[in-house]
């Protein structure tokens, strides 16, 4: 039987963004604090979707980027997403603010299709969210 995701964390993942700032929110994978997000080791996440997999892999769909100093190119990227989405109906934060995040470590990371998939995310990602 194939695993339901594709990347998963082995050691806690931090980052600090503005727009995390004034948010408090902790459960057991996730901790949000002082503008700081913190995912936890063991959290699994199945990159950029939407993806199907395939005689048990997961191939078809949007492509996570190539390999880049041993991760994919949207590696942090769609985990910050993923997380931030999984809990949008308990975290105050608003889809707005997590395209932002999402498009800031794409711009960080470097990836060149940034514009795109920020445009998808926006567009076709979770749309209710705790505020607006």
């Amino acid at each position: 039987m194939s695993k339901p995701w594709l990347y998963q964390l082995d050691r806690d993942y931090s980052y600090k963004h503005p727009q995390l700032r004034g948010i408090e929110f902790e459960n057991a994978w996730i901790k949000i604090s002082n503008g700081t997000l913190i995912v936890k080791a063991r959290y699994a996440w199945d990159g950029c979707t939407p993806k199907w997999s395939v005689f048990g892999v997961w191939w078809v769909g949007v492509p996570d980027g190539i390999l880049r100093l041993g991760k994919p190119w949207t590696y942090y990227a769609s985990l910050i997403h993923d997380a931030l989405c999984q809990f949008r109906d308990k975290i105050a934060i608003s889809k707005r603010a997590v395209t932002q995040i999402f498009n800031d470590v794409m711009e960080r990371d470097q990836f060149p299709l940034r514009p795109i998939y920020r445009w998808f995310v926006d567009k076709l990602g979770p749309q209710d969210f705790l505020i607006n």
